[in-house]
């Protein structure tokens, strides 16, 4: 009890500026295209699994990110959200989801 009520406060998180929040952003679509294409490579036909696994893709960049800049993940991904708002989306890029579906084929 005495360890817990002596215990030094963790410092506050760190925010990313408005310019390097956009630097993140535009860095994180700069990669979208070649996140898609290597998970359509992975899951041919089979929409729902090419998104889940674009998600995994930018979760990874974004936790990466994050650890390099010492900032929260939801700094990054807030960043993220933030540059795919700022201009209509264009292919490769999207901002829906594929509906779940049943797989064409399982292993």
């Amino acid at each position: 009890m005495v360890r817990a009520a002596t215990a030094e406060l963790p410092p506050p998180p760190q925010h990313l500026s408005p310019a390097t929040r956009e630097q993140v952003g535009q860095a994180a679509a700069n990669q979208e295209a070649e996140w898609r294409r290597k998970s359509r490579q992975s899951f041919p036909g089979d929409h729902w699994s090419q998104d889940d696994d674009f998600g995994a893709s930018e979760r990874k960049w974004a936790v990466d990110e994050a650890r390099r800049r010492q900032v929260p993940v939801t700094e990054v991904l807030e960043a993220v959200d933030e540059e795919l708002h700022h201009r209509p989306v264009q292919p490769p890029r999207k901002a829906t989801a594929s509906p779940c579906k049943p797989r064409p084929f399982y292993d």
